[in-house]
């Protein structure tokens, strides 16, 4: 039996969140009322590219408007920024997006390559829980109306389900996100699981791939290649996270 959620909170964040191959930063920043708006970049209201320093985040990065139906995000920055959703494929951001999900990251990029031995990695989360995840997913046309979508049948991931979908994609619902991100094998699952050989795996995830099938997937593809998990989590099958620990309040902004 599966323990109770999470209170899931009002409260809207937005946080820096830096790290390199030696030292990783906690999340900070604050909370943001409605209509607030905060600039992100070396001389932001909030900063980045300074305490993990980088000359290639622009002065002024990011640009963050909380609405009512999510963000109105900017992205001066010169070398530009990639949206990377909670549970969804990242992508290259537009210079100025409406964003609405429940939790969104923006890498901000800085010219060096993401698999760099020793590179710098600059990150704006946008926290907002009581936001639904819908169809329309994570970048809506302003004239969508966002209503939260309930799973059709068939019913719901059992618990086991669940748990090696999440463990074999662990690294891509972190949250916090850290890169590289990639699935583990079925094998490596099934040892993270307590010993469940890779069969059993196998036939957990097999009726989940097809599940994502049936509610509109175009391919049936491999059982640890993340196109049948980003269709799930935008149908409702996937429970985003509702962590508060990981954020620290910066006290000049409260």
């Amino acid at each position: 039996m599966r323990g109770a959620e999470p209170a899931i909170s009002q409260e809207r964040w937005v946080l820096v969140y830096e790290y390199t191959p030696q030292r990783a930063q906690k999340p900070a920043g604050t909370r943001i009322d409605t209509g607030g708006t905060l600039d992100i970049g070396r001389e932001g209201m909030l900063a980045l590219g300074v305490e993990v320093w980088s000359e290639g985040i622009s002065r002024k990065a990011v640009m963050v408007t909380a609405t009512e139906s999510g963000w109105e995000v900017s992205v001066p920055n010169r070398h530009g920024a990639v949206l990377h959703p909670w549970g969804q494929a990242p992508r290259k951001m537009a210079p100025t997006e409406h964003i609405s999900w429940p939790r969104a990251a923006i890498r901000v990029l800085n010219a060096e390559p993401v698999d760099k031995p020793d590179g710098t990695h600059h990150w704006v989360l946008l926290e907002a829980d009581r936001l639904p995840i819908t169809k329309a997913g994570p970048s809506p046309a302003r004239n969508t109306t966002t209503i939260t979508f309930t799973p059709p049948p068939p019913t719901p991931l059992t618990e086991k389900q669940d748990a090696a979908l999440r463990h074999v994609f662990a690294e891509l619902l972190a949250w916090p996100p850290r890169l590289p991100a990639k699935p583990r094998t079925l094998e490596a699952t099934g040892r993270h699981l307590g010993g469940v050989t890779e069969e059993a795996i196998r036939e957990r995830l097999r009726p989940v791939r097809d599940r994502a099938l049936r509610l509109g997937l175009a391919d049936r593809v491999g059982l640890t290649d993340p196109q049948y998990l980003y269709w799930l989590v935008e149908n409702g099958f996937v429970t985003p996270p509702h962590g508060t620990d990981h954020r620290i309040q910066l006290p000049w902004l409260a």
